[in-house]
Order: structure tokens, then sequence, then C-alpha cells
């Protein structure tokens, strides 16, 4: 058997054992799914960030320094407005909850 036939096989018994275990499929989707929503809170952040230091640069600007400074204002409120360490409490406790009960398992 050569090396690509061997390889293929290797991932045709990962792939059904991974298939065959339902609770290992909900897992894997359940940590991504966490790791996807982590990503898209912390890039929102970096975008909004980087919106307020460009805006920040252009407010000394005769003209659009008006304008720069009522988006930024407007930017900042909806970010104070918007707070979300409440969200971000409940899920470290959630991680802490499956951490807990995969050290129980594991025992």
């Amino acid at each position: 058997m050569d090396k690509d036939a061997e390889r293929a096989n290797q991932n045709l018994k990962e792939f059904i054992r991974y298939s065959s275990s339902p609770w290992r499929i909900v897992w894997t989707n359940f940590v991504a799914g966490i790791f996807r929503g982590l990503g898209a809170v912390i890039g929102a952040s970096l975008v909004i960030a980087l919106i307020i230091w460009v805006l920040a640069l252009f407010a000394d600007l005769p003209l659009i320094g008006e304008y720069a400074t009522q988006i930024k204002q407007a930017v900042t409120g909806y970010v104070k407005e918007t707070n979300y360490n409440d969200e971000f409490e409940h899920l470290s406790e959630i991680m802490e909850r499956i951490e807990k009960d995969l050290a129980d398992d594991n025992r």
C-alpha cells in the first residue's frame, strides 16, 4: 500500500471514529461556536477601536473635524451602552463548570 492510500485509510478511520460519537460532534461544535463568538467580539472591538482612532485623527481638521467628532461620540456612546462584561462573566462560569465536569468524569 502506498503512502497516499495509507493516509486516506487513516483519515477514513478517524472520520468514522469521529462521526460515530454524537457527543464528540456536539462537543466539537460547541467549542467551535464559543471560539467563533469570542473571535467575533474581539474582532468587533478591534474594528471599533480602529474607527475611533481614525476619527480622532480627523477631529482637528476644519469641516471634517465636526463630523468626525460627532461620529466618534456616537460610536463611543454605543460602546458604553453595550457593555459585554456580564456576558463574559457568564461565559467564564460556564467554562469553569465544563472544566469541573470534565475533571469529575476523568476520575
